[in-house]
């Protein structure tokens, strides 16, 4: 395990300075580049919550000096800031004048990440890890760390390749594991799961994971034969895992009388109301979700993801009052944006748009590691109120504070697309494409974007089945892949491939493509229960409501959001 100081130096370092750049201070005794002019403009940037003014003067400070501390609150400041391609810079000095030092390898690895350099993350990585003793990693921690800065299937390329060999302990495989199976490479967390039980025949959580994965793959019997053999061994929210496979089996009521059992265990209530609730709002009952998360309402450690569960159902009744409240509520418990952006959208609905718009400003000022979270929600609000103008403004202006990033320029070339702006956004998502090639989101987003829109489908197979190469189990990919299929008139094909999707992800999106294709294959009752259970997720989903009003003949009716 990596000694705790260790961790502690990287947390404060590193990682606490992602959390609040503005809030993160200079060196404790005072270096000689502090009072230099540079820094003090990058001080003072900072200090008027103008972050990419800060992170760029520091950066220009590093440059121009040959003081690795200088380099290294650069470097920090930038990545804080979200400025990945000034971080890029600031970080890449910092190695050039300690070029084996691990912090900065750590830090290095996390941007290249970011921007899915995964060469360089490949090598930064290899200095950080030869620069610490080679037994005294904490694998899993160390996984967690990069998983939550970037994306899966980055870490899996990135990870996998430093760490793993035909000597790896059953620490490394199964940290290697987890990371296969969250990029959704489940034949691969599946082969690594095995290599553990093989080491450590009663090691629980590398059993665990193989059942889960079994189950998502499909082999229900199987999962549930070894979960029922695993079961007495588990404890915890692992307790349910008989009734979380019964559901993923589609077999609900056997999943309900599970729940209904283990409520009777005061110590399993809290989970069994958790499942129950999202259960009962999965069929479209509010009143028996709305028991459910009133019971957790005095559970400890629930009360604020059930308050969040029944504001969610107020504003599913059109209660914007009672929802509104909710979600001031959270916010005040410091639950942050989710509840900003609920709250935003009630008031939307309560033709208080501008409050809603200052809610999620004030949001970003106060949180400036959340300012691009922010920006995308506040654009998805304003496009899902048909404002594509004031939304593309938004992003717009967003990509000229935060140059170049990633997240701000696949939101732009989303909102042209739901603006009906097809050829601006295929050129942009051509262009973030061919940037990064390796992406295997930005392969599968273009190519559904041309999918859906019958366009060039050999390139869109190609983009396609090159993302599921890297991520051959993700729903979304599958999606796309059985709406290629659709297009071309492949129902047959389609079909399974979209039930796949559907049944391991349950996104309403999947739910109105699976249902279209059963409509048209003369299955019309099964594609109405998909769209109700869709709906009953994520009521007024435009594509499930637009589906569903097109081939039904339907006149569209004016529907909440």
């Amino acid at each position: 395990m990596m000694p705790q100081s260790t961790l502690i130096r990287l947390a404060a370092g590193v990682l606490l300075l992602l959390a609040n750049p503005l809030l993160a201070a200079a060196p404790a005794s005072e270096p000689g580049w502090a009072r230099s002019p540079d820094v003090v403009i990058a001080e003072l940037a900072l200090q008027r919550g103008q972050c990419r003014e800060g992170a760029e003067a520091y950066t220009k400070a590093a440059l121009a000096s040959a003081d690795a501390s200088l380099a290294s609150r650069a470097a920090q400041v930038a990545v804080g800031c979200e400025q990945l391609d000034t971080a890029w810079r600031a970080v890449q000095r910092w190695q050039a004048l300690v070029p084996r030092n691990g912090e900065a390898a750590l830090l290095a690895t996390l941007v290249a990440l970011k921007r899915y350099q995964l060469e360089d993350a490949r090598k930064a990585l290899t200095v950080w890890y030869d620069s610490s003793s080679a037994g005294n990693q904490d694998p899993q921690r160390f996984a967690d760390l990069l998983e939550g800065e970037s994306e899966a299937t980055a870490v899996q390329r990135v990870f996998a390749p430093v760490f793993l060999n035909d000597d790896s302990n059953s620490d490394v495989l199964l940290a290697a594991a987890n990371i296969a199976f969250h990029a959704y490479d489940f034949q691969r967390a599946l082969q690594l799961a095995e290599r553990v039980i093989k080491l450590e025949p009663q090691q629980s959580k590398a059993k665990l994971l193989s059942i889960r994965i079994r189950s998502l793959l499909g082999e229900h019997d199987a999962a549930l034969a070894s979960a029922r053999e695993l079961l007495p061994t588990l404890g915890g929210d692992d307790t349910f895992l008989i009734a979380d496979l019964l559901a993923n089996a589609d077999r609900g009521e056997q999943a309900r009388t599970e729940l209904l059992r283990l409520r009777e265990d005061a110590k399993l209530a809290a989970g069994a109301d958790r499942r129950l609730g999202a259960q009962a709002l999965e069929q479209g009952d509010d009143v028996e979700a709305e028991k459910h998360f009133m019971n957790l309402m005095s559970q400890r450690g629930s009360t604020a993801m059930a308050t969040l569960a029944l504001a969610q159902i107020a504003e599913r009744r059109g209660d914007n009052e009672r929802a509104l409240r909710a979600y001031q509520l959270l916010d005040e418990a410091g639950i942050g944006l989710q509840a900003r952006a609920g709250a935003a959208r009630v008031l939307i609905k309560s033709a208080k748009r501008s409050e809603a718009m200052a809610l999620l400003e004030d949001y970003a000022r106060r949180n400036p590691d959340a300012a691009i979270e922010a920006v995308n929600t506040r654009a998805n609000l304003l496009a899902a109120e048909g404002d594509f103008v004031t939304a593309l403004a938004d992003i717009n202006a967003a990509l000229q504070r935060y140059p170049a990033h990633p997240s701000l320029g696949f939101q732009r070339a989303n909102l042209l697309e739901r603006a009906g702006r097809l050829r601006e956004a295929e050129a942009a998502l051509d262009q973030l494409q061919r940037a990064r090639p390796d992406d295997p989101g930005l392969a599968n987003a273009l190519g559904f974007t041309l999918a859906d829109h019958n366009r060039s489908l050999d390139r869109a197979e190609k983009l396609i089945r090159q993302a599921l190469t890297v991520s051959p189990h993700n729903p979304a990919i599958q999606d796309s892949l059985g709406w290629l299929h659709f297009r071309r008139g492949k129902l047959a094909d389609a079909q399974p491939v979209l039930e796949t999707a559907w049944r391991n992800s349950r996104d309403a999106e999947i739910g109105a493509h699976l249902g279209e294709v059963l409509w048209r294959r003369g299955d019309e009752g099964r594609a109405r229960y998909v769209w109700a259970q869709a709906l009953n997720r994520d009521p007024g989903n435009v594509v499930v409501i637009a589906t569903q009003d097109r081939l039904t003949g339907a006149v569209p009716a004016k529907r909440g959001r």
